[in-house]
């Protein structure tokens, strides 16, 4: 299973001690970590640029934005450190929920799952002590859901047709579209 962890960029020589805890701890529970700690989103060209600073801020945070996204989009789960919360951390969660990709939000002083009700939002106030439980719940949790069986279906035009607008009109992909129409059944 691959995970992007991301953490506070702004906060990042403050508690670097903190974000190295929860990245052990993911890859102590086998999981594939991309994260934005160590700068694996990276392009080459944007390692390149960091090290060669002449270039504009404006581009490196262009493709900073750019590898972020690719590497969420990579990711079957995303987890973010939120002790220290940014303007960037909040993006980088709506992005993971519009992908639909679960995401784990931890922090040491507040449940974040508790404010966003959304069924792929997962938020976890934790100690050294319940990080790895709390983790291995998360992972167990993708693990179930992920989606793994493919299933063909012909459809008519006007099926066709109604599933494009509903998409397009949520912002979702047909089939997208049609897993929530299952999901809100299945809720009933």
């Amino acid at each position: 299973m691959k995970v992007f962890y991301t953490v506070s960029h702004s906060a990042f020589l403050k508690n670097r001690a903190t974000y190295a805890f929860v990245l052990r701890e993911l890859e102590r529970q086998k999981v594939s970590v991309e994260t934005t700690g160590r700068r694996d989103h990276f392009s080459k060209d944007l390692k390149r640029l960091k090290t060669n600073i002449t270039d504009s801020e404006e581009k490196y945070r262009y493709e900073n934005d750019k590898g972020v996204r690719q590497a969420i989009f990579r990711a079957d789960a995303v987890v973010v450190e939120a002790s220290y919360p940014s303007f960037r951390l909040g993006f980088e969660a709506f992005y993971a929920l519009s992908q639909n990709k679960p995401i784990l939000v931890l922090s040491k002083f507040r449940n974040y799952g508790k404010l966003i009700d959304q069924p792929h939002f997962f938020g976890a106030r934790y100690t050294e002590f319940t990080l790895p439980d709390e983790i291995a719940k998360f992972i167990r949790h993708v693990e179930h859901h992920k989606l793994r069986n493919r299933f063909n279906l012909f459809i008519s035009d006007s099926h066709k047709d109604r599933l494009e607008k509903s998409g397009k009109h949520f912002g979702v992909s047909m089939s997208d579209y049609i897993r929530k129409l299952i999901e809100s059944d299945m809720e009933k």
